[in-house]
């Protein structure tokens, strides 16, 4: 049986990480990020989606917020589910 919330926590701790560590490669190397986003959309273009303004902090605090509580009750839900349905 998996626990819900620990679960929950453990890859929403990941997640913000990895957000966190995107935001930082994005201010060191951000065309190192628009190569890797070119080699996952194979036929899209991702150069219109550069910005000529960085991201603020409040918009980056925001981001990992509503990031943060979208991947923990998705996390939730699912091992919630799978708890139920397994049985």
């Amino acid at each position: 049986m998996v626990k819900p919330i620990i679960l929950a926590n453990a890859l929403t701790t990941v997640g913000i990480g990895l957000y966190v560590a995107c935001r930082v490669l994005s201010l060191v190397v951000p065309d190192f990020i628009f190569n890797v986003g070119q080699s996952w959309f194979h036929t899209i273009s991702v150069n219109a989606l550069k910005t000529a303004t960085p991201l603020d902090v409040g918009t980056f605090i925001f981001g990992a917020i509503t990031f943060g509580t979208l991947t923990w009750a998705i996390t939730y839900a699912v091992a919630s589910l799978y708890n139920k349905w397994s049985k």
